[in-house]
């Protein structure tokens, strides 16, 4: 908070084809963290064939009341482009890679566009709301929508507990409107997987049986060295994850795990063989990781295609979901799902899960064998 300054400017003359009144007098700007500049105002009060001196100066008190009470929170003026600068620099460096790209290409692609010109202190709930609305009607998916929410919140949070704005995040009361999925989520069915493993190359073929038998992240798998697999108790550690050239460990503390391989032992006995182990990667090539981008590219999504299973959206985190799937199927709780997966929340558990119709069907069908309804309607009246 800036102190009170009293200013009491003179009025002054300004001749030419009609003279008029004016007066001169500053406002405090940020110009950068901590750092104030006072800016010069020209105020026009009025025309001097319309009023004398002493009316011109009667208007400069009653503007200058006004002027000299407002104790100013100079930090909302700044730009929002300017501090969207400093929370790229500060904050989004501390995020995963992957959350790191999208919050970045959200910001420069939606944001800024929309309010990089604006002032911090002149974005309210209703400037939000607007802008969520037109990126509705622009078709931007529910899920794209949420993303842009989440990140101008972090933004007016951070800008709130870094002192550069006071008040009530503005986006604490929009809305998003009815979720609608974009695409149908979808798995492939047993036939189908089957099918896919039969067409890929073998190390291929083991990085996506391991999807589907663990449910790892692929930044996980591709980030699985070879001292964190444990061929004697048939378990893998997740300790670190590999996405695109940048080694760290999983997103979160839920995400480090053990996991059990079951069959797939054997598999990675034989592909240990031809390794020189410990630090080395389990999937590599020339010495790296290979490229999930590359391989869903130029491997996985060809051979679907080919096959005739290919759907839209099919990719790495089909067989993860395929995973949480099927483990529920096969009796598992969603909470034993959710520790399986690495995820902070059951409801993330959730959102990953396919209740497909044929599951569905059979246990209705247990069920009415359970209440006789399987017999012949004929049968039951007796």
């Amino acid at each position: 908070m800036a102190r009170r300054e009293h200013q009491m400017p003179n009025v002054l003359r300004q001749d030419g084809p009609r003279a008029y009144w004016y007066m001169r007098y500053r406002r405090k700007v940020l110009v950068g963290k901590g750092q104030i500049a006072k800016k010069e105002e020209w105020h026009r009060l009025g025309y001097c064939d319309q009023m004398t001196k002493r009316e011109a100066q009667r208007l400069r008190d009653e503007i200058l009341r006004d002027v000299n009470r407002e104790v100013y929170t100079v930090q909302s003026h700044i730009q929002f482009r300017e501090f969207a600068e400093i929370y790229k620099k500060q904050h989004t460096v501390t995020l995963a890679p992957g959350g790191r790209q999208r919050d970045l290409s959200l910001i420069e692609n939606h944001i800024l566009p929309a309010f990089g010109s604006m002032k911090l202190c002149d974005i309210g709930t209703e400037e939000v709301q607007g802008f969520l609305n037109m990126k509705q009607s622009q078709g931007l998916s529910w899920w794209t929508r949420k993303g842009l929410q989440a990140v101008i919140s972090s933004i007016f949070n951070r800008s709130g507990g870094w002192g550069y704005r006071e008040g009530r995040n503005p986006t604490t009361r929009t809305s998003l409107g009815k979720k609608r999925a974009k695409r149908e989520r979808r798995i492939l069915t047993d036939e189908q997987f089957g099918l896919l493993l039969k067409a890929v190359p073998c190390d291929v073929k083991l990085m996506i049986e391991t999807a589907v038998s663990t449910g790892m992240r692929v930044s996980e798998i591709l980030g699985l060295k070879w001292r964190c697999v444990d061929l004697e108790r048939g378990v893998v550690r997740v300790e670190e994850r590999y996405y695109r050239g940048d080694t760290d460990e999983p997103k979160t503390e839920p995400s480090k795990r053990v996991l059990p391989l079951g069959y797939l032992v054997d598999e990675y006995r034989t592909l240990r063989a031809g390794s020189s182990g410990g630090d080395r990667y389990v999937f590599e090539r020339d010495g790296e990781p290979m490229d999930d981008r590359g391989l869903l590219r130029n491997v996985i999504r060809p051979t679907a295609k080919r096959l005739g299973i290919y759907f839209e959206g099919f990719g790495w985190h089909s067989f993860r979901r395929q995973n949480i799937t099927g483990i529920q199927e096969e009796g598992a709780t969603v909470f034993e799902a959710q520790a399986q997966a690495g995820h902070s929340r059951s409801a993330m558990t959730s959102e990953y899960t396919i209740v497909g119709l044929d599951r569905r069907e059979q246990a209705v069908r247990r069920l009415q064998a359970r209440l006789h309804l399987d017999q012949p309607a004929s049968a039951r009246v007796n």
